[in-house]
């Protein structure tokens, strides 16, 4: 597996800060827990005590990696990681782990399947299910305590994970009654999250 990045890699670096700032560069070394970047232009005024954020791509996948500032030359400047190369997560809501009852209808046939949602979003959901449906557009019957809602969803992507098929489902014209009931089911997940960070 070829380590990343490697020397070459386009890269951008990120203040985040009240007035955020970016520098694009390449990557000049990489050594155990640090990075040296070359930077395109004029060499900024580096803050020693910013938050700094590496931008890149691994292939089509959108990388950041937190750094602190070590030192510069004229040309590049050297980082510490302070965390592990992540994709980026491109999702709009954030998703919210469940174990409710799902049952999903395929739009075109008649295969109908019980399964478990696996998380949910004010976007979206995942579901296991024991085989995959046919067609594009699915109806899923979601059981969450005393209420229930069926709900239109796109299948934007699905695997298989050993116990079965994981769908990635993206809701589909929902109506107001729909999205009341998909945004219960979420802040009611979300609320014992927040509670325990708080």
């Amino acid at each position: 597996m070829t380590r990343f990045p490697v020397p070459g890699t386009p890269v951008t670096v990120v203040l985040r800060a009240a007035q955020p700032a970016q520098w694009p560069g390449e990557v000049a070394a990489v050594r155990e827990g640090g990075v040296a970047v070359r930077i395109a232009g004029a060499m900024p005024a580096w803050d020693p005590g910013g938050t700094y954020v590496l931008v890149a791509l691994d292939g089509s996948t959108r990388m950041t990696q937190p750094v602190a500032y070590m030192g510069h030359s004229e040309r590049a400047v050297a980082f510490r990681a302070m965390g592990p190369w992540r994709p980026v997560d491109r999702r709009a809501y954030p998703r919210f782990r469940a174990n409710y009852r799902v049952e999903v209808r395929s739009v075109l046939g008649n295969s109908r399947q019980d399964g478990r949602m696996l998380d949910i979003s004010m976007g979206g959901m995942a579901v296991r299910l024991g085989s995959r449906p046919g067609g594009r557009q699915v109806q899923v019957r979601v059981w969450a305590g005393p209420f229930s809602s069926e709900l239109l969803c796109m299948v934007v992507g699905a695997e298989e994970d050993g116990e079965g098929v994981v769908l990635r489902l993206q809701y589909s014209d929902l109506l107001p009654a729909q999205r009341a009931f998909v945004r219960q089911v979420v802040e009611g997940l979300a609320g014992p999250e927040a509670a325990q960070a708080s």
